[in-house]
């Protein structure tokens, strides 16, 4: 009954939101069609989406708003959040409230869970049992931070608690318990002994169709334009045990930049040669595989402007599933702005030598109320028109907690799905800034296309690329080492 009065009360006063996003795609990688549409009002933002996931229908309607201080969604959400290490989250139906202070964060929500769906184009949940749950996180200042998630949903339990710690030198996080009735655990630990050296070792237990579990040792070191790294990695997935060690260099001469890795898995050696060029807005890449003996060629690279993104990326992943071991993926995207209007593509070809891709598009439409105000889990600049925008990385992936200041403004952190919101008081351009420094995403960053300025109404998009090695102290506590890509 909520979700219908909510879809019905979203599509009988679109005009009198500011500002509706329209949005609707495809996706063959998450086996989905359908749209979205999302109504920005002076206190509240209203969303509702329909379409087809795997064959069968699917829709989900939500309404966030605050309450005397407390953030609340009515309708579907994921409940879950980052621990420091790890992200956990279950999609709900129901009602969800938080309340934040400088140090604590608290949320509940009951209601009912179950399957979730979520693209750039469409978020729905499929309701299975009925469920409650609890999270705390709490930052001590002797850099102490814990973290705990409890949820009841049918007969499975998930109880996980969270734990980090950081020092100038060290950095020690991990999370474990009971997800969804099974154990888990991951954990990290960062060592930087000095400025230029960097060690890190980490432990991932993933949930797929069956357990799949990683391992992974790794050493940085950079010596002014030379960076050097070595990794040794081990996973089991059912049964079955792969091990893998991967070892490179790069040197890095103005605005050329040469690598050199090689990647040993199941007895086979991968030998890759890059050559990068960059530029303003373009990046040309030439690379040399070499494999038992056979030697082939590939090119990649793009263009990052505000209209228009072209990109063609090589990368290789260490897949434990099915004993594959290092294997080449390449990644195309194309993203495409008209106006107020966004046209996105990205089709991959996977370890499995499977080509998938996802299309979509997301327009912002104009209506006549003069103020409007978004709320999100993110701060709130202030303000009557909204800017909102996505932040994603070389592969055209979501990034999660990217640090954005407008103008004048406090700092907006961008969501799961890479998009942030912020509210200006004057319906005219704002500058945006990307603050590396204070990103809650982990790893160090660097900016390749970002506008000078954004315009209420319109969709900003921001590419970073993932860099391999930390710089200063002070960045330390960014960088951190993820078993899959290298």
């Amino acid at each position: 009954m909520l979700r219908v009065c909510l879809c019905v009360l979203l599509l009988a006063v679109p005009a009198s939101a500011q500002v509706l996003q329209l949005s609707a795609g495809r996706s063959t990688l998450l086996g989905g069609t359908g749209g979205e549409v999302t109504a920005f009002f002076p206190e509240s933002t209203l969303s509702a989406s329909a379409g087809f996931a795997n064959g069968h229908f699917v829709f989900g309607a939500s309404d966030t708003f605050k309450f005397h201080g407390l953030d609340v969604t009515a309708g579907d959400r994921s409940f879950g959040y980052s621990f420091d290490g790890a992200g956990l989250g279950i999609s709900t139906r129901g009602l969800f409230v938080q309340h934040s202070t400088q140090h604590t964060r608290v949320a509940v929500f009951v209601g009912s869970t179950g399957l979730g769906y979520a693209t750039p184009f469409m978020v729905t949940a499929k309701a299975q049992h009925v469920g409650a749950g609890f999270f705390l996180q709490h930052q001590y200042d002797n850099g102490l931070l814990l973290s705990s998630l409890a949820v009841i949903e049918g007969g499975k339990h998930t109880a996980v608690q969270g734990l980090s710690y950081q020092n100038h030198l060290l950095h020690l996080t991990g999370s474990g318990g009971l997800l969804q009735n099974q154990r888990y655990f991951t954990g990290e630990a960062d060592f930087q002994p000095l400025r230029s050296l960097f060690l890190s070792a980490t432990h991932n237990d993933y949930f797929l169709a069956d357990q799949l579990t990683t391992n992974s040792l790794s050493v940085f070191a950079a010596l002014g334009r030379i960076t050097l790294q070595a990794s040794v990695l081990d996973g089991q997935y059912n049964t079955t045990k792969t091990r893998g060690a991967s070892a490179g260099s790069s040197l890095r001469i103005g605005s050329i930049t040469v690598r050199s890795n090689l990647y040993e898995s199941n007895h086979r050696i991968l030998l890759v040669y890059v050559l990068q060029e960059h530029f303003r807005h373009w990046t040309f890449s030439e690379i040399v595989n070499q494999m038992h003996g056979q030697t082939s060629y590939a090119f990649g690279g793009g263009y990052h402007g505000n209209k228009i993104s072209v990109s063609l990326d090589h990368s290789v992943l260490f897949f434990p599933i099915g004993g594959k071991g290092f294997q080449q993926t390449t990644t195309v995207h194309v993203s495409l702005r008209i106006h107020d209007t966004a046209l996105n593509f990205q089709t991959n070809v996977d370890p499995m030598m499977r080509v998938t891709y996802t299309a979509y598009a997301s327009s912002y439409v104009q209506g006549p109320l003069a103020g409007l105000a978004v709320n999100n889990h993110s701060h709130s600049t202030g303000g009557k028109f909204v800017i909102a925008g996505s932040v994603v990385d070389d592969h055209g992936q979501p990034v999660e907690g990217a640090a954005i200041q407008l103008q004048g403004g406090a700092v907006v952190y961008s969501d799961s799905q890479g998009k942030f919101f912020a509210r200006v008081k004057h319906n005219k351009p704002s500058a945006l800034l990307v603050l590396l420094r204070e990103f809650a995403a982990p790893g160090r960053w660097a900016v390749t296309a970002c506008p000078v300025d954004a315009v209420p109404g319109t969709e900003v998009l921001i590419k970073l690329r993932r860099e391999m090695a930390p710089r200063s102290q002070d960045e330390r506590k960014k960088f951190a080492g993820r078993v899959l890509w290298y």
